[in-house]
């Protein structure tokens, strides 16, 4: 038998890497056309074009390889079945799924590559991909600005960003922690939206802030508590070309590290989250709370399944406002170290949920090549086709799976689905089907050689096609 599962596997190769081109060349294409402009505008040079492309293809076979295996099966067994050597094997006393064994090992096998590529060599290469954008593209000052997570490198100042748009450099839920005024005490500097400027000449990072609040207390002790609305406001940050060096050579995003650094890199969070949550319970203590939703304009945090539980026309339960006469100057001031500390734990939290993400997703895609075995060997074998009919189901069920992974990813991160979940749904639902479709196409054979003596051979339909 082992000649056998060398034809197969020489008749898989072909169709395999024909889809990983093509879907690695779709997949360069966009990349293309994101950067094409940027790259003739500032005239880099054709090898840091070729290098940056490379390091770019890590990502793309990361997501390619599962796609190529579904073709390849698709392709291989739709042909097999088109030229009557499935008919032939199984004439012979070969069952479908001793022709189909041979591919399902070898889909074990990308899977454990794939694994490996995308926990020691992909965070690497995303690493040093990033890095060589920065130097082609400098004149973002978003660049190193990262969403979701409280930012301290800028001397003076605390920064986070609940949205940010890199390519417009526009914001979205600002909170900015000002301590960079001599002789006079901290405020807090709260904004809905808002928009970055740079001046390279002067290293001068403008913030130009949009409908928000100032909350400071007197420069003596502390006893008038002051709270300014605005609605244009600018913060000018120096010192932003020090600090974008700085922030380059020390960290990397959840993209760049594999699996150990993430899970050290949890653990940190988690004692930051605790931390952090505890010293908001203890403000809250000090004025009389229990929940940071009782304070002014804090609603209650939704629970993971409220994007789905809204569209029945759930809505979280409302707190009763405190009357004005509980707030005074201490109070106040309590409570919003309660409010930014909890934020900050919340920060972290969500942080979190974005390396088990990236986690998750590390071992998930890889197991997508043995799930696209078991889904397109037996649809390959009913199907009859290798050609357009492969192309347009693999289409299909990539596409599926693409969505289902991005979407879950954007689910997760917003903490509305379990980062399991959300990872491993499209394997679940594409597994379960490619198992019950690989068990129905073996049991024709066997049912088949049960009620008969000798085997006959079978067309697609499960009618006969000859006799025996």
């Amino acid at each position: 038998m082992a000649l056998l599962d060398r034809y197969i596997l020489r008749q898989l190769a072909g169709p395999f890497m024909l889809g990983v081109f093509v879907v690695t060349f779709l997949l360069s294409m966009e990349f293309l056309f994101d950067y094409l402009d940027l790259f003739l505008g500032k005239g880099i040079d054709l090898l840091t074009v070729l290098w940056l492309f490379f390091l770019g293809l890590g990502w793309m076979l990361a997501l390619s390889i599962p796609c190529g295996v579904l073709v390849g099966m698709l392709m291989t067994y739709g042909r097999l079945a088109q030229d009557s050597e499935i008919v032939a094997m199984m004439a012979s006393g070969i069952s479908p799924f001793r022709a189909m064994r041979p591919a399902l090992w070898a889909s074990i096998v990308i899977a454990v590559g794939l694994m490996l590529f995308n926990n020691y060599v992909l965070p690497d290469m995303n690493h040093a991909f990033a890095g060589l954008l920065l130097e082609v593209n400098k004149t973002r000052p978003t660049a190193e600005i990262q969403e979701g997570v409280f930012i301290d490198d800028f001397k003076g100042y605390n920064l986070f960003i609940g949205s940010l748009d890199d390519k417009t450099s526009r914001v979205e839920d600002i909170l900015i922690y000002d301590f960079s005024r001599k002789d006079e005490p901290s405020r807090i500097i709260l904004a809905k939206r808002g928009r970055f400027e740079f001046d390279r000449s002067l290293g001068i990072l403008s913030l130009h802030l949009v409908d928000g609040e100032i909350h400071e207390t007197d420069r003596e002790e502390g006893t008038v508590y002051r709270r300014m609305a605005f609605q244009k406001q600018t913060l000018n940050i120096r010192g932003v070309q020090q600090a974008i060096r700085k922030s380059r050579e020390r960290s990397r995003g959840q993209r760049e590290l594999p699996i150990g650094a993430m899970r050290q890199k949890i653990a940190r969070l988690l004692e930051e989250q605790d931390r952090y949550s505890e010293k908001s319970r203890q403000a809250l203590e000090a004025i009389g709370l229990t929940s940071v939703t009782q304070l002014p304009g804090m609603a209650p945090d939704p629970p993971w399944y409220a994007g789905v539980v809204g569209l029945l026309g759930w809505k979280p339960k409302s707190q009763e406002a405190l009357p004005d006469t509980f707030w005074t100057s201490k109070r106040r001031r309590r409570g919003e170290e309660a409010k930014v500390t909890y934020w900050q734990a919340t920060a972290a939290a969500k942080k979190i949920n974005q390396y088990e993400v990236e986690i998750q997703k590390k071992l998930a895609i890889p197991v997508a090549c043995i799930v696209f075995a078991l889904l397109g060997a037996p649809l390959g074998v009913r199907a009859r086709r290798g050609g357009m009919a492969a192309a347009f189901i693999s289409v299909g069920f990539f596409l599926f799976y693409y969505l289902c992974l991005m979407g879950g990813e954007q689910l997760a991160d917003r903490r509305h689905l379990p980062p399991w979940v959300a990872m491993w749904l499209a394997n679940l639902v594409l597994g379960l089907l490619g198992l019950g479709l690989t068990m129905r196409t073996c049991q024709i054979s066997l049912h088949r050689r049960s009620t008969r003596k000798m085997s006959c051979a079978r067309n697609l339909n499960g009618e006969a096609e000859s006799r025996c």
